[in-house]
C-alpha cells in the first residue's frame, strides 16, 4: 500500500512579500473576534417581548414585622423598595411621610437605615435616608464604589431587544450597549446604570447624556407594557440633566475601567470619553 506524504503549499513570491498587519488593523480584528466571542456566550432565550430588565441582588428587612422587600434605585440618599399591594403591611408602610427602619443588606454587609417614604406608585416605594451611623454610611459608600459596580458586571445570557449586550451588576448596576449594524467592531450606543444615575452615548449625535433615574410601579409600567410601540427601556424612568453632569461621566468611566469586559471591547467603550 502506498503510503501518502504530506507536502507544504509552495509560497508564492507574493507571500514573501506580504507586510504585516497595521496595529490598527490588528486592533480591529481582535475587537470584531473579541465581539463574536462575547455573542457566542449569548443564549437566545425570549419568551417575551419584554425581558426582565431590573434584577435586584439587595434586600431590605423591615425590622417591626421581619418581611423582605427586594431594593432598587440604591443611591448614598435613599433607595425604593417593591411591596405586594394586597398585603396589609405594605399598605401601611406606603404612607407618605411614614418612617421605616429595616437591615438593608448589602452582600456581604447588612446595616441598618430608618428611612422616608416620599412617593408610592403602584408596587414600588421610594425612600429617602433619614437616619444611618457613621458605619452604614462608610459600608453604602464601599457598596456603591465604581470599582465595585464595575468588577460585579457580568455578561446577562439573555438577549434583550434594545440592546446586543447586556452587563448586569450589584446594586442595580447595568451597561446595555448596541454594536452598529454595518460595522462589528464600532458602538452605536451603551448606556450605564448606577447608584441611581444615567450615562448614556450614542453615535448618532456623538455625545454624553446624564440623569437620573428609578424604577417605576405597576400603574406606570402597565401603560408601557400594554404599548405596540418598540420598548426602549422597560422598567426604567430616565429624568435627563439639562446640563451634562461631569460627575457622572467620570463614574461611567471608572465602572468600565474597573469591569472584566474583554479588553478590545473595553477600549472601545472608553474610548468614547477621550472627547469629553
Amino acid at each position: 500500500m502506498e503510503k501518502k506524504t504530506k507536502t507544504k503549499p509552495a509560497t508564492t513570491k507574493s507571500d514573501k512579500t506580504k507586510k504585516p498587519a497595521s496595529k490598527s488593523t490588528k486592533s480591529t480584528k481582535s475587537a470584531g473576534k473579541t465581539l463574536d466571542s462575547v455573542r457566542s456566550k449569548l443564549i437566545v432565550h425570549e419568551k417575551r417581548r419584554h425581558p426582565r430588565f431590573l434584577l435586584s441582588g439587595e434586600q431590605f428587612r423591615e425590622v417591626r414585622t421581619g418581611k423582605i422587600y427586594s431594593v432598587y434605585d440604591l443611591s448614598l440618599t435613599g433607595l425604593s423598595i417593591k411591596i405586594d399591594e394586597a398585603d396589609s403591611v405594605s399598605k401601611e408602610l406606603s404612607k407618605e411621610g411614614a418612617i421605616i427602619k429595616g437591615v438593608l443588606n448589602l452582600h456581604p454587609d447588612s446595616v441598618e437605615v430608618a428611612a422616608r417614604v416620599l412617593t408610592h406608585h403602584g408596587d414600588r416605594i421610594s425612600l429617602s435616608i433619614e437616619l444611618a451611623s457613621t458605619y452604614t454610611r462608610s459600608v453604602l459608600m464601599r457598596a456603591l464604589s465604581a470599582k465595585r459596580l464595575g468588577a460585579s458586571l457580568k455578561l446577562v445570557p439573555q438577549k434583550l431587544p434594545l440592546a446586543d449586550f447586556w452587563f448586569h451588576g450589584a446594586c442595580n448596576t447595568d451597561l446595555l450597549l448596541r454594536m452598529d449594524a454595518a460595522n462589528n467592531s464600532e458602538v452605536q450606543s451603551f448606556e450605564i446604570y448606577f447608584s441611581n444615575f444615567y450615562c448614556s452615548w450614542k453615535k448618532a449625535e456623538d455625545r454624553f447624556v446624564t440623569g437620573r433615574c428609578q424604577s417605576i410601579g405597576r400603574e406606570k409600567r402597565a401603560e408601557i407594557l400594554t404599548n405596540d410601540d418598540p420598548v426602549l427601556i422597560e422598567d426604567i424612568q430616565i429624568d435627563p440633566d439639562t446640563k451634562l453632569d461631569a460627575e457622572k461621566v467620570r463614574w461611567a468611566k471608572e465602572i468600565l475601567q474597573s469591569s472584566n469586559i474583554d479588553i478590545p471591547l473595553k477600549d472601545l467603550l472608553l474610548k468614547k470619553f477621550q472627547t469629553v
